[in-house]
């Protein structure tokens, strides 16, 4: 009865499946993936920061960035904004340093993220850790000088733009969110994390 027993037991240990299977694998194509958005990404930001660190210094707006600025508002609207209006509201913008805090918040954010994205891609843990830093810098200096800018828009522009600026705030901490997001994948994910700094890890069992 006895051999019966310990017979059917090793039966039923041998169909069980090995552990191995549910054990989490290290997964390098979704971190290298998502390091490749974060670049993308972070080459965008750059650009559009770039733009707003230039009107930081530009005192006087050209007749061509008025034209690009003003054509589609005064075209669409009853409410025409003259060029020296629109003016005297990039000298308000510019004086309270709002560009400023805009364009070297977000390029410096930029930069953290774009080295983040090269660090991930070669399945370093601190590729991650940057772009969350370099998302969060963009996100909050992003967030307020696009408040002040709204804020000084109401007072000074039509309804057209004072939309527009307040849709670009909500823009840019939503895509700030969405970077962060994806940097903090890598680090939450068991099979992602498991490829980070991989070598390192075998080197360690070696010794």
């Amino acid at each position: 009865m006895s051999d019966d027993v310990s017979i059917r037991m090793s039966d039923e240990a041998s169909k069980a499946p090995p552990a191995m299977l549910f054990s989490p694998k290290p997964d390098q194509k979704g971190p290298k993936t998502i390091a490749i958005l974060l670049i993308l990404g972070a080459a965008m930001m750059g650009l559009t920061s770039y733009g707003d660190i230039q009107l930081s210094f530009s005192e006087d707006l050209t007749q061509e960035e008025l034209d690009a600025l003003l054509t589609n508002v005064c075209d669409n609207n009853e409410y025409n904004i003259t060029d020296e209006e629109y003016q005297s509201y990039h000298d308000e913008v510019r004086d309270s340093n709002s560009y400023s805090i805009r364009g070297w918040s977000v390029m410096v954010g930029a930069a953290l993220i774009f080295s983040g994205g090269i660090a991930l891609f070669r399945l370093d843990s601190t590729g991650p850790k940057l772009a969350l830093l370099g998302s969060a810098i963009a996100g909050i200096g992003g967030v307020y000088a696009n408040v002040e800018i709204y804020s000084i828009s109401q007072d000074m522009l039509p309804e057209s733009l004072i939309l527009a600026n307040k849709i670009l705030g909500y823009l840019c901490g939503f895509c700030m969110v969405i970077c962060g997001s994806l940097a903090a994948l890598p680090l939450f994910n068991a099979s992602a994390r498991m490829a980070l700094d991989q070598k390192l890890i075998l080197i360690t069992e070696e010794e």
